[in-house]
């Protein structure tokens, strides 16, 4: 592709990253909504009380044991790659999220926990194939490329806002009020709570940084993801390694 070393390995990761948020996308899609109870909200946590919700379809059980595997993995990730500017926001989003997973598997709350995680993966795919296509513009010279990259942003930003702040707001909002209405909370429901707001206040912040993407394009710049690492720094010290 005529790309840079460290460059190389970003389009690399960028590819790695749709094939694994999308298979993950892909399977959630397939295991939840075949759920007897996905919907209303209400039945997340209606006979919670009474026992019965730790008990699992082997597809769901499957699921969880794969997701809590790959943010584990992802977390190892993030301590290994390049750091990037909101590197301590990440470290937090899997620790939550791995956290998150553990108690909700253990102590019943598999429900909403699938729920949550189904939400998380679908803004991911089009983030990473618009930097596949913008690492393919940098090496190509190409305006048709940035284009394509421009639009997947477009495209992240909305799925990014419907899934992982109203969609996942709603659940929040279950989870805290809805609940209650069938079941007195415990120390390890309120934990959830407590950690489902968390990764909450973690995706209102990265909106944030969205919008100022979308501020750029509005301006005619194209589209670059502000949560990467200082890019030429980090190719001046590859550099220095190399040599």
């Amino acid at each position: 592709l005529g790309l840079r070393r460290l460059r190389l390995v970003k389009f690399a990761q960028s590819i790695t990253e749709v094939f694994t948020y999308g298979s993950f996308m892909l399977l959630g899609l397939r295991v939840v909504p075949s759920q007897d109870w996905v919907w209303p909200s209400a039945k997340w946590w209606v006979g919670f009380a009474e026992g019965g919700h730790e008990v699992m379809r082997a597809d769901l059980r499957c699921y969880y044991i794969m997701y809590v595997a790959r943010y584990l993995q992802g977390g190892v990730s993030v301590l290994l790659e390049p750091k990037r500017k909101d590197f301590s926001e990440m470290m937090l989003h899997h620790i939550v999220t791995v956290v998150v997973i553990c108690i909700s598997y253990i102590y019943g709350w598999n429900r909403v926990g699938v729920v949550v995680m189904v939400l998380l993966d679908p803004a991911d795919v089009p983030l990473h194939l618009a930097k596949v296509c913008k690492y393919t513009a940098e090496a190509t010279k190409g305006h048709f490329w940035q284009w394509v990259a421009d639009r997947l942003f477009e495209v992240f930003a909305v799925v990014f806002f419907v899934t992982r702040l109203v969609l996942y707001g709603y659940v929040c909002w279950s989870s805290h009020f809805e609940a209650t209405r069938y079941f007195p909370k415990g120390l390890p429901e309120w934990a959830c709570v407590a950690l489902l707001y968390t990764l909450l206040l973690l995706q209102i912040y990265w909106f944030a940084l969205i919008v100022k993407v979308a501020m750029q394009l509005a301006a005619g710049h194209g589209a670059e993801d502000p949560r990467s690492d200082d890019e030429s720094t980090g190719e001046a010290t590859q550099e220095k390694k190399d040599k």
